[in-house]
């Protein structure tokens, strides 16, 4: 899956009057910020490759869907950043800790207190960007996937299953299901494909089953 934005950005971020209109009522401000976790959990758990094909803008609440993603494709028009320091804001905590993981914590204290937007040396170096697009970052993006395209998705989606855990610090949690996965991939017809194609030495076709 790729996921990119419209009109030359990927995206811009919370709305900060609307925010600051939301705070006005604590059930309200609840429901939205509930509603922004839900969207990115949405796409974090959703149990195939999501890379997101970054041109233009990606600040802020954008930077944390991003984050989300597996992967990031940036072009050279792509400008991240998380301006909180500049709103008079904290960035939310989980969000905090993905861009720790993404580009160290040193990066991260530059990024924040700062609240500057950087370009594409600044993403690529980092770590923040995994690939950087020369042309049409949806493409480009695409031509990062495809290898992917071909592996099993439920060894993909047990593997990511089993990585937001670990970077959670929930696999105490989780482990009844992502045991689960383990074993039902075990006994997937998919591995049975694999492994009748490495005897008669195929490509395999895999089914998601």
């Amino acid at each position: 899956m790729v996921l990119t934005g419209s009109g030359g950005h990927f995206c811009a971020g919370d709305d900060i009057v609307a925010f600051a209109a939301a705070k006005a009522d604590p059930a309200h401000a609840e429901v939205y910020r509930q509603r922004i976790q839900e969207a990115y959990a949405a796409v974090q758990s959703a149990p195939l490759p999501v890379i997101a094909a970054i041109s233009g803008v990606c600040a802020g609440g954008g930077c944390s869907l991003a984050m989300c993603c597996d992967f990031r494709v940036a072009d050279a028009t792509a400008r991240v950043g998380v301006p909180v320091a500049k709103l008079g804001l904290v960035y939310p905590t989980i969000q905090l800790q993905r861009l720790a993981w993404l580009i160290g914590a040193s990066n991260a204290r530059r990024w924040l207190y700062s609240g500057q937007m950087f370009g594409i040396d600044e993403i690529g170096r980092t770590g923040f960007a995994d690939a950087v697009a020369e042309g049409d970052v949806v493409e480009a993006a695409l031509r990062f996937g495809a290898p992917m395209t071909a592996a099993a998705p439920l060894s993909i989606a047990g593997s990511k299953a089993q990585l937001n855990a670990v970077l959670a610090g929930q696999v105490a949690q989780r482990r009844a299901e992502l045991d689960a996965m383990v074993a039902r991939a075990d006994d997937s017809e998919d591995f049975r494909e694999a492994r009748a194609a490495f005897a008669e030495k195929r490509t395999p076709h895999f089914k998601g089953r």
